[in-house]
């Protein structure tokens, strides 16, 4: 017990030992959070408290896995298998599958992910005959989940005034009946999204008053990390599991709510001592990861917020450089500038995995990539599809959530012709059709099919008999071993001679997809006892999206600098962080420039870009940006002006140019910057195409009309909006993954 009190500070001793009744600790960047709460669950369990008997709850599987490694190592001759500690979908999964039959589910049911839910929406869409323009998919999924986080239920919406009064004024009075064919889909089909995750676990606590006891008389002991990134939902059913023991211990930092789109309300930390007013308050204001000029940066910015909790963080650390403001006079130059400066820590003995690059929005990573190439530096995006939403990978898992279970219509839909087995629409069609009319599921159908109870033509028959009989082969196999299974799956369906009839680099990306996959498989069979299929997808069902690995193997083998947006690097640590694109209507982000709360998110974004860093921080800003063929100019961001002069200097930039050697974020007056003044509007000129060939080239562009890109390589025309030399098409490329492209700029060859 000495041993494992002994590394933490007074203060941190004081979070570890207080166990009983509700408790906040707030957090400051770098201030050892995670060894504070694996250090407590590793004193609860030396302290005679059983592992099972505690509930901790994280926002991302690294973390967790994380914190177990770390507990087990506090305290090796304890065995901690049984503790629960996961994300909130993932407890909750656990949680819903033991109790599904109380709301009327199969514990078998499948987990969607967003792309899933999505295709159910369009789908919907189209079935009620809905305009597209009007009703869009996403920002239709958005609102459903929106309600949903706010415990909004179709039957609750239908009853509030309001929303419905809303809806008509926004022309969209059918949301309701989208969103209530939504939900009786996911039922029919045995499906949940992870919002349902949330909210189905509500209802369960809500209506069964004796399964909500049997978990608060398990949880003893509740402990959650990031609680700044819980939302209203989450909230309310921890409230419920503490009800009982009041033993709440809630970690996180109110400058670091940075999720507000994606629900999360930070009125949950700030006002959580007014929840519980007996809680008790620790703080953790000591950093350990930055030298003094960042965290007095840092300090100095976040002080403009006023929806804030009080702290002051410091740290040991040397004084360290200042803060580097670069200018440039346009996006590509600033590429240039941020390789530069990287290339200079470099040369100087910091390994090249030991900078970050952060920027506000993905599309900013184009300029910063050319910079990094004319340099020959190597480097990574993330945030990019992530493996297990690529097409093949996505193919191949629908086949085993369909032989888990049959309910499953979307993953049947995707698997049904593929690989192709001549089995088309109009064949689909029908089985959906006669699956409505006669209230069966479409695999009931299909077997019905088979069995020659449903007359649909001799040739569609065999091809369906041949599917049906293929799927019942492997649903007798499905409990056998996972990476066995997985082989078994791949040989029957003929995937790999099928991808490699046509010789295509995309095939070839997809066929080392498939190999990969396969490793996955291996690797979980070996480390996992129950190594199943269904837990295998459990696993697959809940990986955090974007979850940066770290680890010292990663770092071995991959040598290149890491870029990504600001949302993304949140909880990572780096020698030197360059953020790119401070300047007005980028960061701060135009949308939020006309509120309060938003422009506060934006500061706490910038908060925690700063923080990353360890040694150092370079901030780069331009002149103009090139954007939709127009020249753009934006003021420097008003940040930069908030950062204590003391911390910060102008870096000379090694190109040669004019850089004034005034303060450029100091803003004197108001222009407007959207306006392209007489030399910009040359430049343009200059590099207009002759519009006679771009005339012919336009007429040809059709919906459905492949492309051969010179960057992205082939693609097919999905949406084309505006006139001539303005015109702008969508297409999509490999993987799912669209772009728009400016016609008039763009170097592309239509396919024939």
């Amino acid at each position: 017990m000495t041993d494992l009190l002994s590394v933490l500070s007074e203060e941190q001793k004081k979070c570890v030992t207080k166990t009983s009744g509700p408790m906040i600790i707030i957090s400051g960047p770098g201030s050892g959070k995670t060894r504070v709460i694996t250090s407590k669950i590793a004193y609860l369990i030396n302290n005679q408290v059983s592992p099972s008997n505690i509930l901790a709850l994280t926002f991302t599987n690294k973390s967790a896995k994380e914190m177990v490694d770390r507990a087990q190592n506090m305290i090796p001759n304890q065995n901690i298998n049984n503790l629960w500690i996961g994300t909130f979908h993932s407890i909750f999964a656990k949680i819903l599958r033991l109790e599904a039959e109380q709301i009327g589910f199969n514990y078998n049911f499948t987990i969607l992910d967003n792309d899933d839910s999505k295709n159910i929406v369009k789908r919907i869409i189209k079935e009620l005959s809905l305009d597209t323009d009007r009703y869009k998919a996403n920002s239709v999924f958005a609102k459903i989940s929106l309600m949903k986080n706010n415990l909004i239920t179709p039957e609750k919406y239908k009853q509030s005034e309001e929303l419905t009064e809303k809806d008509k004024s926004t022309y969209q009075s059918d949301f309701i009946s989208i969103y209530s064919k939504y939900e009786i889909t996911c039922k029919k089909n045995e499906s949940m999204d992870f919002d349902s995750l949330l909210l189905n676990t509500w209802i369960l606590f809500n209506n069964f008053p004796d399964v909500l006891e049997k978990y608060q008389t398990k949880f003893e002991y509740t402990l959650i990390d990031e609680f700044q990134d819980t939302n209203i939902l989450q909230l309310e059913i921890i409230k419920k599991i503490v009800a009982k023991n009041k033993n709440l211990c809630v970690v996180g930092d109110d400058s670091q709510s940075i999720y507000s789109f994606r629900g999360a309300n930070i009125n949950n930390i700030l006002n959580f001592q007014s929840l519980y007013p007996d809680s008790v308050t620790f703080k953790l204001e000591q950093n350990y990861r930055s030298n003094k000029t960042i965290v007095q940066a840092a300090n100095s910015l976040i002080q403009n917020n006023e929806n804030r909790l009080n702290k002051t963080i410091w740290t040991n650390q040397t004084q360290g450089d200042k803060i580097k403001i670069m200018e440039a006079k346009s996006d590509n130059e600033e590429g240039f500038l941020i390789a530069s400066a990287i290339k200079h820590t470099i040369k100087y003995n910091t390994p090249i995995e030991n900078n970050l690059v952060l920027y506000r929005m993905n599309s900013q990573s184009r300029s910063i990539e050319e910079g990094m190439r004319t340099l020959g530096l190597n480097y990574k995006i993330f945030g990019g599809i992530s493996f297990y939403k690529r097409k093949e990978i996505k193919d191949i898992i629908a086949y085993l959530r369909f032989i888990i279970n049959p309910k499953d219509e979307e993953s049947l839909l995707r698997i049904i012709n593929f690989p192709t087995r001549g089995i088309g629409n109009t064949t689909i069609e029908k089985i959906k059709s006669l699956s409505i009319e006669k209230n069966k599921s479409m695999w009931e159908i299909i077997l019905e099919i088979e069995e020659k109870k449903i007359p649909i033509g001799n040739r569609a028959s065999i091809k369906i008999k041949d599917f049906s009989n293929l799927i019942n082969e492997l649903m007798l196999q499905k409990n056998i071993e996972s990476y066995n299974f997985i082989c078994e799956l791949i040989e029957k369906i003929n995937l790999i001679p099928k991808l490699k009839e046509t010789n295509t680099l995309e095939n070839l990306n997809r066929l080392e997809n498939i190999k990969e996959f396969v490793n996955a498989l291996k690797i979980f069979s070996e480390q996992n006892n129950e190594n199943t299929i269904d837990k295998f997808l459990e696993e697959v069902a809940l990986v955090t999206e974007n979850e940066y690995d770290l680890s010292e193997s990663s770092k071995k083998n991959n040598h290149f600098v890491s870029l990504m947006t600001i949302h993304q690097a949140k909880g990572l640590e780096f020698d030197y962080v360059y953020i790119v694109g401070m300047e007005e209507n980028i960061f701060p982000s135009q949308q939020s420039m006309f509120s309060k709360n938003e422009l506060e998110e934006e500061r706490r974004l910038f908060y925690v870009a700063i923080t990353r860093a360890k040694k150092g921080v370079y901030l780069s800003h331009c002149n103009t940006r090139f954007k939709w063929g127009n020249y753009v100019e934006n003021p420097p961001s008003r940040f930069l002006e908030e950062i204590n002069n003391q911390c910060v200097y102008i870096r000379k930039s090694p190109i040669k140019s004019d850089y004034k050697k005034k303060k450029p974020y100091r803003i004197k007056e108001k222009k407007n910057y959207n306006k392209i003044n007489k030399q910009n509007l040359t430049k343009i000129s200059k590099i207009k195409t002759s519009l006679k060939p771009l005339e012919k080239k336009m007429k040809n562009l059709k919906v459905g009309t492949k492309i051969s890109h010179n960057i992205f390589g082939i693609g097919t025309i999905t949406k084309i909006e505006g006139e001539l030399e303005n015109k702008k098409i969508e297409v999509e490329f490999a993987d799912n993954e669209k772009k728009i492209i400016l016609v008039r700029y763009a170097k592309f060859d239509l396919i024939d």
